[in-house]
């Protein structure tokens, strides 16, 4: 167990645990779980509690992020509740000891490839970073100080964990080269950053995606950086990027866009659209992945269908989540890709 202290401090505060207001009553956000490559799902709910059992099923996730290490170990960021944690594949979760990230919208979390105990989490104008399995959070390793602007984005070098970027709701991309010690910004876009990929060929490479204004790339760890534009000229919208996901050995990415999925097998120089059985523009796909060890595998899921292919987009299956929310985010296990985790939130209209 990574992070004993995630329970016994704060159990007492979970019971009922869920979205405060009108929402509480909604039933169908929080967790699913698949562990038949998206046949089924199964809403994760269970907290635990010194008192009884709370439930997540009313909270709102915005990300999940795997340890790398430990696949059973999850951490999910909620809209509104802070942070949590399971250390048994989505059975039970738990909140962190720490007031600050017990509740809150989180927008990333980030483990260390190189060191799991390491963690970065964003929080509004702050970078929180634990050292410690998150006995103890450092809430000053980032903070901005500029109005409306948040930490949006985290990404650790797997080569060189000393090595940090962060992205901002500015569109100001920073690199740390001491594990968060000191920033530089080394780029910027005119929208939000909404994801940064450090390519798992080449960490020296560096895919970043904006909101509205496509892609950043660096093959010079930040040095200069070259706007990706032209390849994305057919594809109504395709500059509003909600994310990006990769292969493990690979150079192939999958980004989310207004238009649809597009995929590259350049590491995000040249992208063509991924035939889907939802037309373009037709639902906004938040919620996507891809087998890490095979980039035939794709998976996505909107409104409360799930979409699956083992062909690279040529034929797909279709399953149902119980939910009439948004899944948000998705995350497969590497080591046993079966294994399929939804995150699911209120987006507005």
């Amino acid at each position: 167990m990574r992070l004993p202290f995630f329970l016994f401090l704060t159990s007492v505060v979970l019971l009922g645990f869920g979205c405060s207001g009108s929402s509480s009553s909604q039933t169908d956000a929080g967790v699913f779980v698949s562990t038949n490559g998206g046949e089924d799902f199964e809403q994760s709910t269970l907290v635990l509690t010194s008192q009884g059992l709370g439930t997540l099923a009313s909270t709102e996730v915005s990300i999940l992020e795997m340890d790398p290490e430990d696949h059973l170990v999850l951490y999910a960021g909620t809209s509104k509740r802070g942070l949590l944690l399971t250390e048994d594949g989505g059975q039970s979760w738990m909140r962190p000891r720490v007031e600050a990230l017990k509740d809150g919208y989180i927008r990333d979390v980030e483990v260390d490839p190189t060191d799991v105990c390491t963690v970065y989490v964003a929080k509004d104008q702050r970078l929180y970073k634990t050292v410690d399995c998150g006995r103890n959070f450092d809430s000053e390793v980032y903070v901005e100080t500029r109005a409306e602007v948040s930490v949006h984005r985290i990404a650790v070098d797997w080569y060189n964990a000393q090595i940090v970027w962060i992205g901002l709701t500015n569109g100001d991309v920073l690199k740390s080269e001491d594990a968060g010690a000191t920033w530089r910004t080394v780029t910027s876009s005119d929208s939000a950053i909404t994801d940064i990929l450090v390519s798992n060929a080449d960490s020296r490479n560096i895919l970043v995606s904006t909101s509205k204004d496509g892609f950043l790339k660096t093959f010079d760890s930040g040095a200069t950086w070259n706007v990706i534009e032209e390849s994305l000229d057919d594809y109504k919208k395709a500059d509003q990027v909600f994310g990006m996901v990769q292969t493990q050995n690979t150079s192939v990415v999958i980004a989310s866009t207004a238009y649809g999925l597009l995929r590259s097998f350049d590491g995000g120089e040249i992208w063509e659209p991924v035939s889907l059985l939802t037309a373009s523009g037709e639902v906004s796909i938040r919620a996507f992945g891809i087998a890490p060890d095979d980039a035939n595998k794709l998976y996505y899921a909107a409104g409360s269908i799930f979409y699956r292919s083992q062909d690279g987009g040529t034929t797909w299956t279709t399953s149902k989540i119980q939910t009439t929310k948004t899944p948000n985010t998705l995350v497969i296990d590497p080591t046993e890709t079966s294994r399929v985790y939804v995150g699911i939130i209120q987006l507005d209209d």
